[in-house]
């Protein structure tokens, strides 16, 4: 179980605490062991943490939320006998060491809240002092009686693995089952559901009920592109030459609201062996390094919004492991994705009307590439693409750096924000005059790391392009160095330590996929 490398060190070292607290919430040794275990399996179940993650963090707060949601007490002592949150947040805030802030934000609940149930319940324990209150639960907590819970946790991991690797197993079985079916059944019916449930021509419904969304006519003057079936990975994607929308010599020009006035991107894709056998040329290097490039023609590079005269860029979502790739189609009007493994096709979103284009719009693919999210308006569309349903998903549900977006914008002039939605990185310029690449907190707002650009050997500029992982950022940097351009460096965004990246195109807008491929 290499995956869980350093979890045994963390539940030795951390068990202790962990029986404390939940000893002094439920007042029993058996109850206290059964809530820990609890917590310590559901740090297991992400482990390793990421980055920025703290484990011992992850397991209290973990603690604190399975108490609320199934509060017990046992025993007849005074903490018991308070109220389940202000048991809860005395023995967090007194006894574990959390922020008033910190307790108000895992429990969804004001500042000024947590304050005044903190000093009810010390004024009903201790009649207010603090000090008394803090010495009484260290004593409780120290009497814990607390077994080895390394080999049980490590036990309930790896009937954890069993399931998953069954569970995988017959997912793998039915996917098999459904691309089988999808070709043996007859052309001109839209099969884009892994139940296998036929989508009936000109079906409509709310985003809230839309389920699996069916295809509509495409337009006459631009044929929705066919993925290649291909084991190639998609490295990156740049604009091409503008095709199938209104424009002329890749300029814009007055155009209604929500028309696509440039259309056209280019895939480079990357992989070894025969896996290419797909595609209309293929050039190896080597055995396993061969290479090819793919045109997308309907991919939607500008759409027009306002009275005409301006438009939003657009660009695709690629998934980090170069499979899947979601964009505006200009012959359908509307969202879709491909899989270039399977040939597999989904569509992401109705056919777009001029209101949902009004502040924008854009798709992004989750870290493991299976959800696509389409932003229309106001509404946010999730895809799940191994079943094709479509979700909407509630509004104001929106990532860190989503709600910072304004800070962001007045701070750096662009920014790109990680996988997990919380960290986003950009250029910035200390006092010196000298760049350096800002890892930026986007809850907190505070750039937490401050890490030095390379150096080609020569005035250049630098440019975020995206996030390779959860800790590595591709950055680009212009300039001249021995008469040649910079080129593109991945950084890791922790240790600051940097690679070149060769074979990404120097263009004004990337695209990034899996950029490691062949």
């Amino acid at each position: 179980m290499r995956r869980y490398i350093g979890y045994r060190e963390f539940v030795q070292r951390d068990q202790r605490s962990l029986v404390g607290t939940a000893l002094l919430l439920t007042g029993s040794h058996e109850q206290a062991i059964r809530l820990t275990l609890w917590s310590l399996r559901t740090v297991g179940l992400s482990w390793p943490p990421t980055l920025w993650e703290n484990s011992t963090t992850h397991a209290h707060i973990t603690l604190y939320r399975r108490f609320l949601h199934k509060p017990t007490a046992a025993g007849a002592t005074a903490l018991v006998r308070l109220p389940p949150r202000q048991r809860l947040l005395v023995v967090a805030c007194l006894h574990d060491g959390r922020t008033h802030a910190e307790m108000a934000t895992v429990l969804g609940i004001p500042v000024e809240t947590v304050k005044s149930e903190i000093t009810e319940a010390v004024a009903v324990l201790t009649k207010g002092n603090v000090a008394r209150l803090k010495t009484r639960l260290a004593t409780a907590a120290g009497e814990a009686s607390v077994p080895d819970l390394t080999a049980q946790s490590m036990r309930a991991l790896r009937r954890r693995r069993n399931r998953g690797a069954f569970l995988t197993a017959v997912t793998v079985l039915l996917s098999v089952c459904l691309v089988t079916a999808f070709v043996l059944f007859p052309q001109g019916e839209v099969w884009n559901s892994a139940l296998g449930e036929r989508n009936q021509p000109g079906s409509t419904g709310t985003p809230e009920a839309m389920g699996v969304i069916s295809s509509p006519e495409p337009r006459p003057s631009l044929q929705p592109w066919r993925a290649p079936r291909t084991s190639f990975a998609i490295r990156y994607a740049v604009p091409g030459k503008c095709s199938g929308g209104d424009s002329a010599g890749g300029g814009t020009v007055p155009s209604q609201a929500g028309k696509v006035t440039c259309a056209g991107w280019t895939l480079k894709l990357a992989g070894g062996g025969t896996g290419g056998s797909a595609l209309d040329s293929v050039k190896c290097a080597a055995p396993d390094r061969c290479e090819s490039t793919v045109s997308v023609p309907d991919a939607a590079g500008l759409l027009a919004h306002g009275d005409g005269r301006g438009s939003w860029r657009l660009s695709p979502a690629v998934s980090p492991d170069g499979h899947r790739i979601g964009y505006l189609s200009a012959a359908e009007g509307r969202y879709v994705a491909h899989d270039l493994h399977s040939g597999v096709k989904r569509y992401l979103s109705p056919v777009l009307a001029p209101s949902d284009t009004e502040t924008g719009t854009r798709v992004s693919v989750s870290p493991n590439g299976r959800h696509f999210t389409v932003e229309l308006g106001a509404r946010r569309l999730r895809t799940d693409f191994a079943t094709g349903t479509v979700t909407s998903l509630p509004a104001g549900r929106a990532t860190a750096v989503e709600e910072a977006a304004d800070w962001l914008r007045k701070s750096y002039r662009v920014w790109r924000d990680s996988p997990s939605g919380r960290h986003a990185a950009a250029i910035g310029t200390e006092g010196s005059g000298a760049g350096s690449l800002h890892i930026v907190d986007a809850r907190s707002r505070r750039v937490f790391k401050r890490l030095q650009l390379p150096s080609p050997g020569g005035p250049a500029k630098a440019e975020v392009v995206g996030w390779l992982n959860s800790h590595e950022v591709v950055v680009k940097m212009t300039g001249t160095a021995a008469g040649r351009p910079a080129g593109f460096f991945r950084m890791d965004a922790v240790t600051g330590r940097k690679h070149r990246v060769t074979g990404l195109a120097d263009d004004s807008m990337i695209v990034l996929g899996a950029v490691t491929a062949p």
